[in-house]
């Protein structure tokens, strides 16, 4: 994470176990900052260049695995945030409070990086394990006091009293989306592909906002606000934001520092590749 250190914490995807050999298989879960992907999809780009999207692919934690990220797909700038209610307004009011988070690498990271900028213990909170889906129904319902999430709960959240008190905006660099690929099953010509792919469809998106944003919202199952709000959060991979990551060295010295405070914090049980972290786990064959 670079704003410290930086957390490459989740895959978009690992290209592999393709039935077809000359097809590429995408997998990725449903995040906003995977959206030039599911845009291509839906416009039906991706058939032509034998590339296939597929949201139930897990990435598998594998030692035979030889992977390369070819890609930064978005860097989270405000899409990560602790939503609390009243009282509590700073990070030194959740001593002695139940937080529900995700039990994911994702989860446990920034629940690490909320304890370093508030000085506390994980002992001085009641950590609740909650998935996404759930946080809102157990807020409204007085089960959490606070819950670290994705900005698209935001609306939800705010409705029912929920303050943003801190978000990746205070760990700049840290939270990083990017495409991963298998060297040995995807040829140099397919990453190309894939690449040009995104930044086709990322530019369309962009300059085409009242086309292509009902497309997202069908497919994500997302409500227009919740849609703009993660989007404001996200620094979206275009062609600059993947040359000064990739090209010009931030990735790799990110890395090195993500792996030093994760097995610092022991937070790297189960992490391997190099101290990349997945958010939405890995490819299972």
């Amino acid at each position: 994470m670079v704003r410290g250190s930086i957390l490459l914490l989740m895959f978009i995807a690992l290209l592999g176990c393709q039935p077809d050999p000359d097809a590429v298989r995408v997998g990725s879960n449903r995040w906003l900052g995977y959206a030039p992907f599911y845009l291509a999809d839906e416009l039906q780009w991706t058939a032509p260049s034998d590339i296939r999207l597929d949201e139930t692919l897990l990435l598998q934690a594998s030692t035979d695995l030889n992977l390369e990220i070819i890609l930064i797909a978005s860097v989270s700038a405000g899409a990560d945030v602790l939503f609390a209610r009243a009282p509590i307004a700073t990070l030194d009011d959740l001593r002695g409070r139940r937080i529900g988070v995700e039990n994911t690498a994702l989860g446990a990271y920034f629940l690490s990086r909320v304890l370093d900028q508030a000085q506390l213990d994980i002992a001085d909170l009641d950590v609740v394990s909650l998935p996404v889906h759930e946080q809102v129904e157990a807020y409204t319902a007085g089960r959490v006091d606070a819950v670290i999430t994705f900005a698209s709960e935001g609306p939800a959240l705010e409705a029912s009293g929920a303050r943003r008190i801190f978000d990746s905006r205070q760990l700049p660099g840290e939270i990083v989306d990017v495409l991963v690929v298998d060297r040995q099953r995807v040829s140099p010509e397919q990453r190309r592909r894939l690449r040009a792919l995104w930044f086709d469809a990322l530019r369309a998106w962009q300059e085409q906002r009242a086309k292509t944003d009902p497309h997202l919202l069908a497919r994500l199952g997302l409500t227009p606000a919740a849609l703009q709000v993660t989007l404001n959060g996200l620094l979206m991979g275009d062609r600059t934001v993947n040359r000064e990551w990739l090209d010009d060295g931030q990735l790799h010295r990110s890395i090195a520092r993500l792996n030093q405070y994760m097995s610092e914090r022991q937070l790297l049980n189960n992490v391997r590749h190099e101290g990349l972290v997945p958010r939405c786990e890995v490819l299972e064959c």
